[in-house]
């Protein structure tokens, strides 16, 4: 009786191999544990540095939108951005004003307690006419200074005694009193200049040379005085301007006021560095 022998199984490795792969593992295992034990993970790493060019300040204002898109689908507003509460200005608040309280220290005598009934005074001066009820007596318009001219160098001072009948009744008056004063010092100012004087702006501003002009034949410019400057230059201007005007008349006053020419007019000459030297 014949019996079959069981086939033997061979692997596809050798038993070598095996332990090669074995050792060849185990050796790369360890082989990395040495190199990360090895490297310093502390040290930066080596990168370029990159130039960031100038610094420029910007400011940053943060802002709340508030609008929310599950607001806006089920009808809700737009509402506009603010800024956060904490970003916002306060606000001053309100003095609470005093109020009044009774004082402890009233008498209480009926004697104390005023009358109810105030008599008032009848007045009995006449109500004066509104400004355009006044601005109608005036026939004669009065002019103006043009203002695009520079400003005069000659003050105007006027008789001490005024106007004859005053201005003091009648605004009107007063205003062309004024108007008419303006047109003289500048007539008087287009013939006084200075020149050579050699003194620097600053001080060409402090020297002033006081004059009296005195009318002969109603606005005919006649005599005149003048008061020393300290300075020979100025003096010799004034007195040039003045020679110049003499016998010469004054510009007219206006229609309405002719009695506001003064017999005697007190003049100040002064300089300023654009209109002298």
């Amino acid at each position: 009786m014949s019996t079959d022998a069981a086939p033997s199984t061979k692997s596809d490795f050798r038993i070598h191999e095996i332990a090669c792969a074995v050792i060849c593992a185990v050796g790369l295992q360890g082989g990395a544990l040495l190199l990360l034990r090895a490297a310093d993970l502390d040290r930066p790493a080596l990168a370029p540095e990159i130039d960031k060019g100038p610094s420029v300040p910007v400011k940053v204002v943060p802002v709340l939108d508030l609008d929310a898109a599950p607001a806006l689908k089920l009808g809700g507003k737009r509402d506009p951005a603010k800024l956060p509460d904490r970003w916002l200005k306060p606000r001053a608040k309100r003095r609470v004003e005093e109020k009044a309280f009774v004082s402890t220290k009233a008498e209480k005598t009926e004697e104390a307690i005023p009358s109810k009934e105030i008599e008032v005074a009848e007045v009995k001066t006449p109500v004066p006419p509104p400004e355009a009820e006044v601005a109608k007596v005036v026939e004669t318009p009065i002019e103006e200074p043009a203002k695009a001219e520079p400003p005069p160098n000659v003050d105007e001072k006027g008789h001490e005694d005024g106007v004859k009948g005053g201005t003091e009744m009648d605004p009107l008056k007063a205003r062309a009193v004024d108007i008419y004063r303006e047109k003289i010092r500048s007539w008087f100012s287009r013939r006084f200049r200075v020149s050579g004087s050699g003194l620097s702006p600053d001080e060409i501003t402090k020297f002033r040379v006081a004059a009296t002009v005195t009318l002969s034949g109603g606005r005919s410019v006649g005599s005149f005085a003048i008061v020393s400057s300290g300075q020979a230059a100025f003096d010799a201007a004034a007195r040039a301007a003045l020679e110049s005007a003499k016998g010469e008349e004054l510009p007219p006053p206006p229609e309405n006021y002719p009695d506001i020419v003064q017999s005697q007019i007190s003049l100040t000459f002064t300089c300023t560095p654009e209109r002298c030297d």
